[in-house]
This record gives C-alpha cells, structure tokens and sequence, in this order.
C-alpha cells in the first residue's frame, strides 16, 4: 500500500458501511476504511459468499450483514477492528485478511496492550497493518507513544489531532501531527481538518502540507460531501448534496444494504440541513422503495429496492439455502439427530429480538399457547453452548418431534426462542395468517 499523497475515507459508525465506501472510491478516495467491527462480532460470524449481490459477507449468528465487500473496492478497503486483545484480535483479523487490502486497530485511546496487538498483528498477518490514535495531552506524551507504535512496525498511522477530551468544535492541533510526522518514517495520515480546514477538494492538500503528513483521513467533510476526493469539474457544476444522496441510494439498492442504516447514512449526510422536505420524510419511511420515491430516483431502481431484503434473517436464509427462498417456497428441512439418536428438523433460521414487539407474544409464548388450545403436552427445550464462540443452539421437541435453528444466539434464552419459531414455521404457524390463527 502507497499512502503518499493518499486520501482516504476515515472509520465511521454507521456511514463507512459498503454503499458509501463505494461512493467515496467513485469519487477518488485512495483507500476506505470500514466503520469499527469488535473482535468478538467478528468471530461469532460466517462467511459466505453472495452470488446474488456479487459480495462477500460476513454474517452474524442473528442474520445480521457485519461486513459486506464486493470487488469494486478490492485492494481498497481497510477493515477497522476494536480490539483490547492480542490473540483475539489476530483471529477475527486472520478470519478476514483474504477480502481486505489491510487490518486498522482503532487506538483512539491508547492502552498499554495496544502494543501487543500490533506487533502480534504485524507479526502474523499477510496483510498491511496500521492505526489510528488520538494525541495525548502533552507533546511528550504523543511522541513517546508513535515513536513505540513505531517500532511495531505498521504501514501507516492515522493521528486524530484532538485529545480524548477535546470535541470536534475544539480547534485541531496541526503542529503536533506535523511534530509526528518529522519525528519517524512510517507515513502519517493526518485527520481531523474537517470543517475547520477541509470544505472542498482544494483544501486537502492545503491540510496535508500543513500537517507534513503523507496523506489525508477525512472524516466528516466526507460524510457531508462524498465527491470531496475528486477535483470539481472544469465544464459542470459539481455535484449537488441531493445527487450525491441519489447515488448513495442506488448504491444501496444494488447491494441490498439494510434500511435502517441507510436511513442514518442519509441523515448524517444531511447534519445541519434537517428543513428539506425529503430529510424530514425519509425518518418515517420503512422500505427502500418508498426511500427512493421520495429522493425522485428512477422508476427502474424504485422498483430494483422493492426486491430489496428489509428483513436481514431472510438475507441469510437465501443465501445459505440456495434458491428455496428465493423461489417463494418453505425454509428447506435439513435432517440432524439429535444426543439420543432422535430425527431433528433444522430451520435456517435464527431469532432477533428487535424485529419483535416489546410488548406481546414471543415465539415460545405463541407455542404454549397452541399447545393449550390443542391440548397437548407443552414442549421441552434442550440447549447447549458453543464455548468457542459464545453462542448458544436449542433443540425444541413436541409430540414426539424435535425443531432447531440454523442461526445460533447469544443467549439460552433466545436460542429457545429460535427453536420454537422453527417449530411455528415448520406447523404452519407463523407467520401468522388468517387461516393458522383460527386452527392455532
């Protein structure tokens, strides 16, 4: 990897994901980082690859997409990881380094077994590893600190030039990213020019130069302004804050990205201009289709995002159950047998608790609740524990018949609650309709 003269799209929660990283490459970005990815939700995921979308994903034990990358940013995308430990960190970073141009460990605030971590990273990986750190609260500190970060061996260090402490509106502390930059050779990223230095494309290297870094990690300038990394337009106007939104959108679509994130992506993007009627619309929206309505984008992609997957445990089930969901039909049994030789029917299928009513029936309860009106014995529950990975997996049986879930949980309780929402799909239970609710 070349940082020199290198702009790059800063970690961000909830705006680094794969439509905007895409966006910032179209524009010209060098590399993009991922939002931050905790170690242990990395390892609890699988990896499948998405012949439907064209990516790779990294899938958590709820159905969740961690991490989604495709080939328009191989070679270009650095996943950022939240680490507080060595041989947990070299893991999740080994179960990833094939699908990323390099590993970040995010050290905004600096512990002592950070330096563990990079040097068994460096050690051990294929891949380039670098860091991002906030500056300490006195010249001295700071350096002591790079010059040892330093010595670890990274390729680059992303320096934030505000303490712990201070707040974007506390002004940023170029001397002291330029003092890092002249104390040792590995390539600085200088960031936190946003606003008060970077507000177009022309202020970029302005901040560079002033910093001596070797390159540029832009944060919120590139949130408000994807098309910051491209020089404007000698013969157009540049792009305007709702093409840009339009482009995030389809990029969106394409790739089946989740409406909830997209949502805040798009608010963010639009921080300090919350009076334009589409901003105050897209909050109470529920799909990607309704989405596009309201940001004017083509019919042909209005109709693209109705296809898209607002329901992230259906992303999962189709992709790891080749064509049965996408043909409309019933999850597709796989037989297993259970400790005492017992036939089980597996679901791929898992529970999340948010996609349920905080008041009301969960899985387990609607069961029970079959189980009074038909008068037979309640079901039994046996769950056991993936210590490897912190997940749990349940076994329901009821008359005589045995149902588990694909997906592993987190916790007994909502492995239980996968097993009987199995059960429910497999009897014809749930989802609910008008005729299972008056046989149930």
């Amino acid at each position: 990897m070349n940082f020199d003269g290198a702009i790059v799209l800063a970690p961000m929660v909830r705006v680094s994901t794969h439509p905007m990283r895409l966006l910032a490459l179209r524009y010209g970005a060098t590399y993009v980082y991922t939002e931050e990815i905790i170690d242990y939700k990395l390892l609890r995921t699988t990896r499948l690859e998405n012949k439907k979308l064209g990516t790779v994903d990294y899938v958590y034990d709820d159905g969740s997409i961690v991490f989604r990358t495709s080939t328009e940013e191989k070679g270009k995308v650095v996943l950022q990881l939240g680490t507080a430990d060595a041989k947990r960190a070299l893991m999740a970073a080994q179960k990833v380094q094939g699908d990323v141009a390099a590993i970040d460990v995010n050290m905004g605030c600096p512990k002592y077994y950070s330096i563990k971590i990079l040097t068994k990273l460096v050690q051990f990986l294929r891949v380039p590893v670098t860091c991002k750190i906030r500056i300490l609260s006195t010249m001295e500190e700071t350096l002591s600190l790079v010059r040892l970060i330093d010595s670890t061996g990274v390729a680059a260090i992303a320096v934030h030039g505000r303490t712990r402490e201070e707040r974007p509106r506390d002004p940023n502390h170029d001397d002291v990213i330029r003092a890092i930059s002249q104390a040792i050779k590995t390539p600085i990223l200088a960031n936190g020019g946003s606003r008060d230095t970077i507000r177009l494309y022309e202020d970029i290297e302005f901040f560079r130069q002033a910093t001596g870094a070797a390159g540029v990690m832009i944060a919120r300038a590139a949130m408000w302004n994807p098309a910051i990394f491209a020089p404007p337009p000698l013969d157009a106007p540049p792009p305007s804050d709702v093409q840009l939104v339009r482009e995030y959108l389809q990029l969106a679509v394409k790739y089946d990205h989740h409406i909830s994130g997209t949502k805040i992506c798009i608010q963010r993007m639009f921080s300090g201009k919350t009076g334009l009627a589409e901003y105050v619309k897209t909050g109470s929206v529920e799909t990607m289709a309704e989405l596009c309505e309201i940001w004017s984008l083509p019919q042909e992609v209005i109709e693209s995002a109705k296809l898209c997957s607002d329901d992230r445990v259906s992303v999962l089930a189709e992709i790891s159950t080749n064509e049965s969901f996408l043909q409309g039909k019933k999850p597709r049994l796989e037989e297993e047998e259970a400790k005492d030789g017992s036939e089980v029917l597996t679901l791929p299928l898992g529970f999340v608790r948010h996609e349920w009513p905080e008041v009301g029936d969960l899985p387990k309860q609607i069961l029970m609740r079959h189980c009074k009106r038909k008068q037979i014995d309640f079901p039994t529950y046996s769950t056991v524990e993936n210590k490897a990975s912190r997940t749990f997996s349940s076994i329901v049986t009821l008359n005589g018949a045995s149902y588990a879930h694909k997906i592993a949980s987190t916790t007994k309780r909502f492995a239980e609650q996968a097993a009987a929402l199995a059960c429910l799909t497999h009897l014809g239970i749930w989802p609910p309709t008008q005729t299972n609710e008056k046989n149930s």
